[in-house]
């Protein structure tokens, strides 16, 4: 059984300005092609929520894991409701854990 995906309020702005830096840096089908890694990664958590490395040293619980070759996404899985909850995504370097700790991971 699928867990569902949740994400952070704050996710939305994460993914505009992912969006935003690819098509002036890429061009609009490059930034298509990268978005669509990133969402598939994200997809794929409904089925395999614990892939990842565990950061515990971050915050108990979080995971990161990479969605294509400059995205991160950091996650928490919980098990009793079925749920992954998507604290943030990056790309190309931008500082995911001091993300994920502002966001209450």
């Amino acid at each position: 059984m699928s867990y569902r995906i949740r994400f952070h309020p704050a996710v939305t702005d994460d993914l505009d300005a992912i969006t935003r830096w690819l098509i002036d840096y890429a061009g609009p089908q490059s930034a298509t092609r990268r978005l669509d890694e990133i969402e598939a990664t994200i997809a794929s958590l409904a089925d395999l929520p614990h892939k990842g490395s565990r950061r515990d040293e971050i915050a108990p619980g979080l995971r990161a894991i990479p969605a294509g070759r400059k995205a991160v996404i950091a996650f928490t899985v919980d098990d009793d409701a079925r749920e992954v909850h998507v604290h943030a995504v990056t790309y190309a370097g931008a500082d995911w854990i001091t993300r994920s700790k502002a966001r209450g991971r």
